[in-house]
């Protein structure tokens, strides 16, 4: 018995120092694992600090010595602007009065700058009010009215935007008279809606504007005048004054500096932007049908041409 309690005494022994000899490898694997992980944090450190400096830290050749070069310029590496679209697609939405280079107009084929449309929502607010061109109680449907973008000459020589408010049936005449105009670079000062002038008649002439569609009366009449309906139009109508003839004979005008242009005579009427039987105005007008107030007998309206295709009722 005793010997068996020795060799199992002894057996318990070894296998104690085996468990200890473990635990102890154990630990001292720890501590050097510990020991290593300490002596690397020191090096990721000064990375870090090597990278990102310090606020107030190093020099400024420190700084600009970690920054990257800036890339140097390309000459010429400015984004090209994209080309603007033809001057047909522009047309539309091009403010009248806008002057046009003389490049961007297609010789070729003219007819795409002289367009109709109705009368959009936009416009309509536009010209729509009893200090407007569509009075409140204007009594022509808004279907029966075109709207004109076209181009024309200036006094200056220059190429403009233009628009006019004319009757449906007339914007076919219209299209093609001032296409014409146009190609032999008839000059017109300024082309606009009459709404630009609260549709003032006298505003207008008198700012020399070129328009037709106005729902008003005549002029010292208690009928609608032919522009009330969208067949008449006033050219030019500083240059081609309107003016009554008085029971002894004297003229009477209303507007600016209409006595300057009364003498249709003058040798340099066409220089001086007159309209005669001999200007080209005159006898595209007549050649599509229209009158010209300068035939009438009394009152005289040198401005004025009217195709009554339409009548307007009275409100």
């Amino acid at each position: 018995m005793r010997k068996h309690s020795r060799k199992f005494i002894g057996k318990l022994c070894l296998t104690a120092a085996a468990v200890a000899a473990v635990i102890l490898l154990g630990c001292q694997a720890g501590r050097r694992a510990e020991n290593r992980a300490q002596s690397q944090e020191p090096e990721r450190l000064s990375e870090t600090s090597a990278v990102t400096p310090s606020a107030g830290a190093g020099t400024e050749e420190d700084v600009s010595a970690s920054a990257p070069e800036p890339e140097a310029a390309v000459a010429g590496s400015e984004p090209t602007p994209s080309p603007l679209p033809p001057l047909e697609q522009r047309l539309a939405e091009l403010p009248a009065g806008t002057v046009v280079a003389e490049e961007e107009v297609n010789r070729e084929d003219l007819s795409v700058y002289f367009q109709d449309y109705e009368i959009s929502d936009p416009l309509f607010a536009r010209i729509y009010g009893d200090d407007r061109s569509y009075k409140t109680y204007c009594t022509v449907p808004r279907e029966d009215l075109r709207y004109i973008k076209l181009l024309h000459y200036g006094f200056e020589g220059e190429i403009r935007v233009g628009e006019l408010m004319v009757n449906a049936l007339l914007a076919e005449d219209m299209k093609a008279i001032f296409q014409e105009l146009f190609e032999n670079q008839y000059q017109i000062e300024k082309m606009y809606l009459v709404d630009n002038y609260g549709a003032d008649d006298d505003l207008s002439v008198n700012d020399n504007n070129t328009s037709c569609f106005n729902f008003r009366l005549g002029t010292n009449s208690q009928s609608l005048s032919n522009h009330a309906a969208g067949c008449a139009i006033d050219i030019n109508p500083k240059q081609n004054p309107y003016y009554i003839i008085g029971p002894d004979g004297s003229y009477v005008w209303e507007n600016e500096d209409a006595e300057l242009y009364i003498d249709r005579n003058v040798p340099d009427a066409a220089e001086r932007h007159m309209i005669t039987e001999q200007d080209l105005c005159y006898q595209l007008f007549t050649q599509y049908g229209y009158t010209w107030g300068g035939d009438w007998q009394n009152p005289i309206d040198y401005q004025h041409f009217e195709k009554i295709v339409y009548t307007a009722a009275m409100p």
